[in-house]
């Protein structure tokens, strides 16, 4: 009969196989830590090109004009409803123009996320649509408006740079023109 002693633990081969693993997935982690920021903006500019495009689809669909407003800390859609109140069975349309929150996915208001900012509002053209813009009536709202961009039924935009930065100061410009050139995002150094 032979006595076999068991034992319990591991080999030095073992142990260094569990090391060298560990370290080569902490050496594939932390890049992709140092990395979150910058896809993170790049993320949230596609996410606003995309919602923009799907808004100026809107607008032809509906025929209204749908005004994009942006705060510092993200944006919300508007329409257009031409105000009619009734006066001795007539149908009276009211001349200051009202505009009524969207409420419908994706068209809904969106706050950014933390570290992420929409800087500026540039506004590229000339041509201003007092009457479209105004957002006088915006008192109720948390933070000012930085900027609005209207998407008319026509398929035409006002031709706008809305300007996305990380805590980094990395930008991102996203380009609204009308037409063919459409809702882009700018690459870096191009003019």
């Amino acid at each position: 009969m032979l006595n076999r002693q068991t034992q319990a633990g591991f080999t030095l081969l073992e142990i260094l196989l569990v090391i060298v693993m560990i370290a080569v997935t902490s050496a594939m982690v932390v890049p992709s830590i140092s990395n979150i920021s910058q896809d993170d903006i790049k993320e949230e500019s596609n996410r606003l090109r995309l919602v923009l495009a799907y808004a100026l689809e809107e607008a032809q669909l509906s025929g209204l004009p749908i005004r994009f407003l942006a705060t510092k800390q993200g944006w919300s859609f508007e329409s257009y409803i031409e105000p009619k109140r009734k006066k001795d069975d007539i149908i009276v349309v009211e001349q200051t123009p009202k505009w009524q929150a969207l409420v419908e996915p994706p068209l809904v208001e969106y706050i950014l996320p933390d570290g992420i900012d929409i800087s500026q509002i540039e506004q590229v053209s000339d041509v201003e649509y007092e009457a479209l813009t105004n957002t006088d009536n915006q008192k109720d709202r948390k933070e000012p408006v930085l900027g609005v961009i209207l998407l008319l039924p026509d398929g035409t935009t006002s031709i706008s740079n809305i300007y996305l930065k990380d805590e980094e100061e990395k930008k991102v410009v996203l380009e609204v023109r009308p037409g063919p050139a459409g809702i882009r995002i700018k690459k870096e150094g191009e003019h």
